[in-house]
C-alpha cells in the first residue's frame, strides 16, 4: 500500500489540476457525496483563481480516519480543505473533505 502522505500529494494535484479521472479513484461513497457538497457551495461563491500551488499535512489519527490538510494556494492568498482518510483495503481514500474556516 502507498504511503498516505504520497496518495493525500497525488489528490492534492489532481484537485490542482482538475483531474477528474484520478479523484473518482480516491473516493469512498461517503467521501463522494461531501466532495459534490463541497463542489456545489464553491461554485456557489463564484469563480476562484486558478491555483498556483498546494501543500500537503499529515496531521494524525482520530479514530479510523488520519487527517490531512491540503492547503491550495492562489494569486489571492490560500485555503485549506481539511481531509479524512482510510484504509480501505490497502488503498487510502478520502472519506470526509470540508474547507476550514
Amino acid at each position: 500500500m502507498a504511503e498516505l502522505k504520497d496518495t493525500a500529494e497525488q489528490f492534492a494535484k489532481d484537485l490542482m489540476n482538475q483531474n477528474v479521472a484520478g479523484l473518482m479513484m480516491a473516493f469512498t461513497p461517503e467521501g463522494m457525496g461531501k466532495a459534490m457538497a463541497l463542489q456545489a457551495q464553491q461554485q456557489a461563491a463564484g469563480p476562484q483563481p486558478p491555483a498556483t500551488g498546494v501543500e500537503v499535512e499529515v496531521l494524525g489519527q482520530e479514530g479510523d480516519d488520519h487527517v490531512v490538510d491540503i492547503i491550495m494556494k492562489n494569486a489571492e492568498g490560500q485555503g485549506v480543505i481539511a481531509t479524512r482518510w482510510r484504509d480501505i483495503a490497502g488503498a487510502w481514500k478520502v472519506n470526509d473533505m470540508v474547507l476550514k474556516q
